[in-house]
């Protein structure tokens, strides 16, 4: 039998360590995935037959105007949802990297410190806002009482014009410890002779970090930008707990996780007007959107092996 070389060894290896988490992907989440396909072609409301009804769910989807008008909104508020958590997340989270790759004193604490509210759970961190922003809570005690630059309390997540803002200020805040992470390992990366040959040549702080530092930040900017998209179109715990499966105040929270939600359970106690088929059809219009973002990282991983 003959011995295998280095880069077969290599390749068994990769293979054994993908083989679980590819198999544990496939069945909770690319099984259910093709499972939509089959339960976007009929009409059921949870219990009882199931009534074949074929594409009608995607022509009323986008065709019945109660429909569309919801679709339009909820897609549209949440990319605005996604656009606030985005460029929170990579603003601030690399001012933070920066901060932290520096020889500051305590920086292990700070990181650990930053790290804390990534493990919470999303009801947790929605319970924790709803305290931290609630009319009494300290937040506007803070603006009102103490510094005095409001006359009132602000109503954070009764304001329509506030509320999706503040919901996204949250996710940001729960998950700005992962994009400081893979931020920071991409600082970490750049070669110190890089950085000494820049300023030998005679770049200012500022045209290192433009043509030195940055270039290596972009594979850790597109890896986050990518996992958010798909993370915040795919859930909608922050919203469903605290503002509820209609979006409140006056759906300006709505997004798709609640609007495919509502399809599924209704809006409220007295909502008959359910149907599972339509939940599948917006995951699957959802899945879709979010699709090219998740192959464009696929084949730019690929093109790197190569």
């Amino acid at each position: 039998m003959a011995r295998l070389n280095y880069k077969q060894k290599a390749n068994l290896q990769r293979i054994a360590l993908l083989t679980p988490g590819v198999a544990l992907y496939g069945i909770f989440n690319f099984a259910p995935l093709l499972g939509l396909f089959g339960l976007a072609l009929v009409d059921w409301p949870g219990i009882g037959p199931m009534r074949f009804v074929g594409l009608d769910n995607f022509a009323k989807l986008f065709g019945n105007d109660y429909y569309r008008e919801q679709l339009f909104r909820a897609f549209g508020q949440n990319l605005v949802f996604f656009v606030i958590i985005i460029a929170s997340m990579l603003i601030l989270g690399t001012f933070l990297a920066l901060l932290l790759s520096f020889g500051t004193w305590g920086r292990n604490v700070y990181r650990s410190i930053f790290f804390l509210p990534y493990p919470l759970a999303g009801a947790a961190v929605a319970f924790l806002l709803e305290l931290i922003v609630r009319t009494r809570g300290p937040l506007n005690v803070l603006l009102t009482k103490t510094t005095g630059l409001f006359e009132s309390p602000i109503g954070f997540l009764g304001d329509p014009n506030l509320a999706l803002a503040t919901l996204a200020s949250f996710y940001s805040w729960h998950r700005m410890s992962f994009a400081v992470i893979l931020i920071l390992s991409a600082v970490v990366a750049v070669r110190v002779h890089l950085l000494e040959a820049a300023m030998l040549d005679g770049a200012n702080r500022r045209q290192t970090l433009k043509a030195v530092v940055l270039p290596v930040l972009a594979p850790a900017f597109v890896l986050i930008t990518v996992i958010v998209m798909v993370d915040v179109f795919n859930n909608a715990d922050y919203t469903l707990i605290l503002m509820g499966p209609e979006g409140a105040p006056a759906r300006a929270t709505d997004i798709m996780g609640t609007f495919l939600f509502r399809s599924a359970f209704g809006g409220s106690a007295t909502s008959v007007n359910v149907n599972f088929g339509m939940s599948a059809t917006i995951g699957l219009v959802t899945a879709l959107v979010i699709l090219p973002a998740a192959l464009f990282l696929a084949l730019r991983n690929m093109r790197k092996e190569r």
